[in-house]
């Protein structure tokens, strides 16, 4: 896992990418992809990616957490998950930059680039 950003005031800014997996109707879980799945983010926790995941029952998906060198890295574990490839769950990828103790609780956003 590499270390969370720093940035010039000295402050350290912790960078997450989070995958919301939504189910799609009428394409209910078989145990076989709950076991692939399962495998998957195995392997993403041994590969020190792997933050938090688990089920989110009031949206009918589920939430993953990753610590990735960028969003393009990301993408492409949402996109290997046997969830998605089995046509099962869709997903949308976010950035989330975290506030905690290391960076006083204030995440440096980036300010929107000028139109």
């Amino acid at each position: 896992m590499s270390p969370p950003d720093q940035h010039p005031d000295g402050r350290r800014e912790a960078r997450y990418y989070l995958i919301f997996l939504n189910a799609i109707p009428g394409r209910p879980l078989s145990p076989e992809a709950v076991t692939l799945h399962a495998a998957h983010l195995a392997e993403l926790d041994k590969d020190g990616k792997l933050v938090l995941a688990g089920p989110v029952p009031e949206r009918a998906g589920g939430l993953i957490v990753l610590r990735t060198a960028n969003l393009a890295e990301a993408k492409a574990i949402a996109d290997e998950d046997p969830l998605v490839r089995g046509a099962y769950q869709t997903y949308e990828v976010g950035t989330w930059f975290m506030s905690n103790r290391q960076n006083d609780y204030r995440s440096n956003i980036p300010p929107e680039p000028h139109k």
